[in-house]
């Protein structure tokens, strides 16, 4: 639902040419659709089941993408019962703390989606989990692998003596997403936390990811615009390195935009619609040096041949689940609140 990206396909550096890798898909929707599309592409692996409550659901992916693949639509035979390396998760956000630890329970690293869990304690019971049993578990915030991104977190990084310190980070993001929620579990309030929460959180995850700054205090203002879930929000926010943030999340619109602005003292990084750009004295210049592209199914994969560290580890929920928490939070209450683990405690739906 988060762009529609023309970058190259992902690359490896693993050797593909020992025995493929059995993984199961759990949910076969349309971000199900995504990860299948991927998972077909990699000569590593075999996508040996494909499992969804809806066994036409599961069929019609399985037919276009894995068609030497199981279908399922019990989770415990999807996992159990195919000779299973691996799971990636796309169901609803509720369903995700047991489905991974079913899938740990039964020696299986894991891919998940995002949110990892709706509550906090389910988050850091999984980490706790995953070290215990010498699992992985990788979340899939796919900005972390795409060749801006990567590149803007190297621009700021390795010039930072040229940008100067990073002041104000602008972000705005449109999308037409509530004209699609209808009926679905998106709307509901129980299990999402809207647009901000479901589209919005890759923005402020790969602030984190390209600055290092995380939100410590957060005051937002929402339109549910007639549904039962945040459509439109705005918030600003304190960061952990001193700088400020300003947020804008438009799930109404009908086109898709991302634009993330850093405003360091000297000079400005530009992401806008995954083009990146720098601007000094008034000239704007693109930068197409990119690092190489990846994803969060290929390093997921890297990780089990070759032990090869990710960029999304299960960590990097944490903070996002208490940004999220804050932003419901301050929406409710009307006024500012700490993004900190003690406040955040509370389930992300209402």
């Amino acid at each position: 639902m988060n762009g529609k990206s023309k970058l190259p396909p992902a690359t490896s550096s693993i050797d593909s040419s020992g025995p493929r890798l059995r993984l199961g898909l759990l949910g076969c929707g349309v971000v199900g659709r995504l990860h299948a599309q991927r998972l077909a592409a990699d000569p590593r692996v075999e996508l040996a089941v494909c499992c969804d409550p809806d066994r036409a659901t599961a069929q019609r992916l399985r037919d276009e993408y894995a068609p030497r693949a199981a279908v399922e639509t019990d989770l415990r035979r999807a996992l159990a019962d195919h000779d299973l390396r691996g799971a990636v998760i796309c169901s609803p956000t509720l369903m995700h703390y047991e489905q991974c630890r079913l899938a740990f329970d039964l020696g299986l690293d894991v891919l998940c989606e995002k949110p990892l869990c709706g509550q906090r304690g389910e988050i850091v019971d999984l980490i706790a989990r995953a070290r215990s049993l010498k699992r992985l578990l990788v979340v899939s915030y796919q900005r972390r692998y795409k060749a801006p991104y990567v590149t803007a977190r190297r621009e700021l990084s390795q010039r930072a003596d040229w940008y100067g310190p990073l002041r104000q980070v602008h972000v705005f993001v449109c999308e037409r997403w509530q004209q699609t929620i209808q009926g679905t579990w998106r709307d509901d309030p129980r299990v999402g936390a809207g647009y901000f929460g479901d589209a919005g959180s890759h923005q402020i995850d790969v602030v984190d990811f390209i600055t290092g700054q995380r939100p410590t205090s957060v005051l937002a203002v929402s339109d549910s615009r007639g549904s039962r879930v945040e459509i439109v929000t705005q918030a600003i926010a304190r960061l952990s390195g001193g700088a400020g943030l300003a947020a804008h999340f438009v799930g109404d619109a009908n086109h898709w935009r991302e634009d993330i602005h850093f405003h360091c003292r000297d000079a400005d990084l530009l992401l806008r619609s995954e083009k990146l750009f720098r601007a000094w004295q008034n000239q704007i210049e693109e930068i197409i040096d990119l690092q190489p592209h990846s994803s969060p199914d290929g390093a997921f994969v890297d990780a089990m041949i070759g032990g090869k560290p990710t960029s999304s580890p299960a960590e990097i929920a944490l903070p996002m689940h208490d940004w999220t928490a804050a932003v419901l939070r301050s929406i409710a209450e009307g006024r500012w609140v700490e993004c900190s683990a003690e406040s955040q405690a509370a389930p992300l739906g209402r």
